[in-house]
Order: C-alpha cells, then sequence, then structure tokens
C-alpha cells in the first residue's frame, strides 16, 4: 500500500495530466486515509421570474403571518419543479426572502448573486460592484478552475461570451461561456483538445489512452471503480450520443472558427442541454467545484426559440403565444419545468458516482432560482429559492421555509404574488447562509447602510443551518 500509493502521489502523466490531477489527489489521499470528499455548490439562474405559484406545494396558502417550517413529504411539488420529486427529501423550498434594494425588475443584473445594485436602469447590468456569492464560495472552495460560468442567451446566437451574474470583486466581472464548443475549450484545451474534438464528437481520450493504460494497474477495485466514472464523465463531453450529436451529424452545429462555415446551436433547448452536459462533465472529473448555469443573463433579451416564438419581454407580461394557444406565463412554466428536468439529470448523474461513504450529490448543494425574484416586472416583494442538497449535513433538507407574507391578486392571475414584510430577511441573508456552510462564515454578505446594521438583515439564518 505505501508503495502504490507514493506511486499515485508521484505519477506524472503527459496529456492527461490536467484532467487526472482531481482523481489522482483522491486516490493518493484514500490511500493514505484522510480523504475529505469535496464540496461543490451549483447555481441555476434563469430569468422573468420564479412565480410563487411555480415553487409554492400544491394546496399549501402563500399567506401567513409567522414564520412556517414544515416537511415537504406529505406535500406536493408544483408542476414547474416537479422534476425535483425524487429528491424531494433534499429539497429545502424558501419563500419570503426580500431583494427589493436590488430594482431587480426586468433582472437584477450582477446583483442577483452579490446582493448589492449596481444601480438603477442599465447601470445594474453594467456596473460591477460587490464580490457574488459563487465567487465567494469558490475562493473556499477551489479547484483546477475556480468558478465555471456558463450561459445561455436566448435567441442570440452570436454572444460567445457575456459579464452577466459573477464577480470577483467591484469591476472584476467573470465572463459566461455561452457557446457550449468554446466551454469546452477553454475546460479541456490545454490536453490539445479543442473546439473541434467537441463539435465532430471526437474522442478525447485518445488524447489521454496511453496515461489511461499507465494509470489502470495500479489501482485497485475500488479504485478502478472510480477511474471508470472518471473516464466515462470525459467521454461524455465529446462523444454525445443526444440532440447535440444529431445536430452536429445534419450539418447545424459547427464549430467557431470561421473556415467552419455553419454556427452553433442557437435553440434554447439544445444550448441548455450541451451547458448542463458541460457542467456534469467537470464536476465529475473534479475539473471544478463551483458552477453558475445563467439562463437569460440576469436581463431579459432574445426570445426563447425552442419553446416559443414569442420574445422574452413578451412571455413576461403574459401575453398570448399565438402558435401554442398558451398564455406567456404558462411558456415560462415549461421553460423553468426544462431547466428544473436538466437540474434532476446533473443530480442523478452526481448520484450514480460513490464519494466516501455516500455519492457525489451528498457533498453537493443546488442553488435554483430566478434572477428577478417572482416576476419580470418586481419590486423584489419575494424572491423563492429552492435549496437541493445539504453540503454534507451543513444544511437542512426536505422542509419548506417562509418568512411572513401577504397575498396580492388572485392565484392564476397574472399579476397573483406574494408581498413580505420589511422585517423579514434579505437575499444576502441566504448568501451568508451558504458561507457559513461552506466553511467561510462572514458576519454578512455585502450589506451596506441601514441594511448593514440590521440583525434580521446579516444571516446566517437558524431555519437553514443544521
Amino acid at each position: 500500500m505505501f508503495n502504490r500509493r507514493d506511486y499515485l502521489k508521484g505519477l506524472s502523466l503527459g496529456a492527461g495530466g490536467l484532467v487526472f490531477a482531481p482523481l489522482l489527489n483522491t486516490l493518493a489521499a484514500q490511500a493514505k486515509g484522510n480523504y475529505t470528499p469535496p464540496k461543490r455548490v451549483v447555481f441555476v439562474l434563469f430569468d422573468n421570474g420564479f412565480h410563487e405559484a411555480g415553487a409554492q406545494p400544491v394546496g399549501l396558502p402563500l399567506e401567513g403571518d409567522k414564520v412556517r417550517d414544515l416537511p415537504l413529504k406529505p406535500l406536493m411539488l408544483p408542476k414547474d419543479i416537479e422534476p425535483f420529486t425524487p429528491y424531494k427529501d433534499r429539497l429545502t423550498i424558501i419563500q419570503g426572502l426580500r431583494g427589493a434594494h436590488l430594482s431587480p425588475n426586468h433582472g437584477a443584473g450582477f446583483g442577483a448573486l452579490s446582493g448589492m445594485s449596481g444601480g438603477a436602469g442599465q447601470e445594474k447590468f453594467q456596473r460591477v460592484v460587490a464580490e457574488s456569492i459563487d465567487a465567494a464560495i469558490a475562493r473556499q472552495l477551489p479547484g483546477i478552475f475556480p468558478l465555471l460560468v456558463l450561459g445561455i442567451d436566448p435567441g442570440n446566437k452570436e454572444t460567445s461570451t457575456y459579464y452577466a451574474s459573477s464577480a470577483w470583486g467591484p469591476g472584476r466581472g467573470i465572463a459566461a461561456q455561452c457557446r457550449p464548443e468554446l466551454a469546452f475549450e477553454s475546460l479541456f484545451g490545454s490536453i490539445g483538445a479543442d473546439r473541434n474534438d467537441f463539435l465532430t464528437r471526437k474522442n478525447l481520450l485518445d488524447f489521454v489512452a496511453g496515461d489511461v493504460k499507465k494509470l489502470r494497474p495500479q489501482l485497485t477495485g475500488s479504485e478502478k471503480e472510480q477511474l471508470e466514472y472518471h473516464l466515462s464523465a470525459l467521454e461524455s463531453l465529446s462523444k454525445r450520443e443526444d440532440r447535440l450529436s444529431q445536430m452536429k451529424a445534419n450539418g447545424s452545429l459547427k464549430k467557431h472558427a470561421p473556415k467552419i462555415p455553419t454556427p452553433p446551436p442557437t435553440l434554447m433547448p439544445d444550448v441548455l442541454d450541451a451547458q448542463f452536459d458541460i457542467a456534469a462533465s467537470a464536476l465529475m472529473t473534479g475539473l471544478t467545484n463551483v458552477i453558475t448555469l445563467t439562463s437569460g443573463l440576469c436581463r431579459i433579451r432574445g426570445s426563447y426559440a425552442g419553446f416559443s416564438k414569442m420574445g422574452v419581454h413578451t412571455a413576461g407580461h403574459n401575453k398570448k403565444d399565438p402558435q401554442l394557444d398558451i398564455w406567456g406565463n404558462e411558456v415560462l412554466a415549461k421553460i423553468r419545468h426544462y431547466i428544473a428536468g436538466q437540474t434532476a439529470g446533473l443530480m442523478k448523474k452526481l448520484a450514480s458516482i460513490p464519494e466516501g461513504k455516500g455519492t457525489m450529490l451528498d457533498n453537493t448543494l443546488i442553488v435554483f432560482t430566478s434572477d428577478s425574484a417572482n416576476r419580470q416586472h418586481t419590486g423584489g416583494e419575494n424572491w423563492p429559492f429552492v435549496l437541493i442538497g445539504n453540503l454534507g449535513g451543513a444544511l437542512k433538507m426536505g422542509h419548506y421555509v417562509s418568512w411572513p407574507m401577504r397575498e396580492r391578486g388572485k392565484l392564476g392571475e397574472w399579476n397573483y404574488h406574494g408581498s413580505t414584510t420589511p422585517a423579514n430577511p434579505s437575499i444576502n441573508a441566504l448568501y451568508n447562509t451558504l458561507l457559513h456552510a461552506t466553511g467561510a462564515p462572514r458576519d454578512h454578505f455585502n450589506l451596506v447602510g441601514e441594511m448593514k446594521d440590521d440583525p434580521t438583515q446579516r444571516g446566517p439564518l437558524k431555519e437553514l443551518l443544521v
């Protein structure tokens, strides 16, 4: 065992040095007996609001005069997040957090993840005034790639990168990769693979075959199983047997380089499929521990091509889609359901991979929410969230938590929403809670002015922490 451990610690690989580094570090630690599974956090953002009815368990009143903390087991999830049903024991549904200070009407811009507004109007989409929560967590949970930000820009096929949600600090925005082939290249280009390999389905394992042959004889039964999971994750990136592969086969998907004339996928479902696949592979190979997927780029722009031909702004106003014969709110519910399905697919992959005494999913948290609180023209009066997972036991699971609210309008109406009280905590308090759960506690997260001195806004939220 000692010789094998030394071998694993000192093994120098060629092309596969980068992609196998996380696995080798893990195997060496396991051989030494001091392996601690890493924690991982994934943020899933979408535009046009997270309507209360899309987050609220079926039949449970939204309105309440006090904090409610109820078990989810006997409750039914609404259609928007129905794909999470198999993981209901891992869910926390949150209602009643405030975000008015972020002016999230038409999207909160960088404020959605920083909890600090860059200003009103267009300023909030352009000015980077604070560190975002995904970046703060990435500092605590470092990986080879500290933070991977993947974007989906509906109906805007030319977008390659976009500064939308994330930042290391004031004036230090982090670009979201909006083209799957470019995201692939940024992750795996250093081992000789490029965007051509992703688009033509060339097997990435060709580049590391010699290193696999060198590594496999040194591993025991359980370690060989881990290697196979690792290889499977790598292979899924460059040899996809899904819609993206079919698009390449029929000529509708080509690389970014000018010598390839046909553009990459533009339909929103196709880009979502590809970006979630890249996210899963990046986590499974250990290249990163923190990922943000932002669909809509924290503002209102483009169209939901592939779901509906109506524009993003029109859908948010609940206009009727003349081709689908459904209202805008129904279009948005279908999109949220699809994104929830992709998220559940990511969870299923993580749950299939043994890690420590459980699986990778046991050490992962997913934060599922909108970049514009509860609706397009929101005042930030309520900001629903769904948390999935507990970060290895740090967070409570399987419950519904709501702070006091009043209903506005009637359920089923376009403008139905919840309104919080001034004493309700802000989304900053939630983000502060996540920092506590990842082992990086702070007094508060990006609170300023009167909010900084208000203990109800600071966090952590005792209702969420174990």
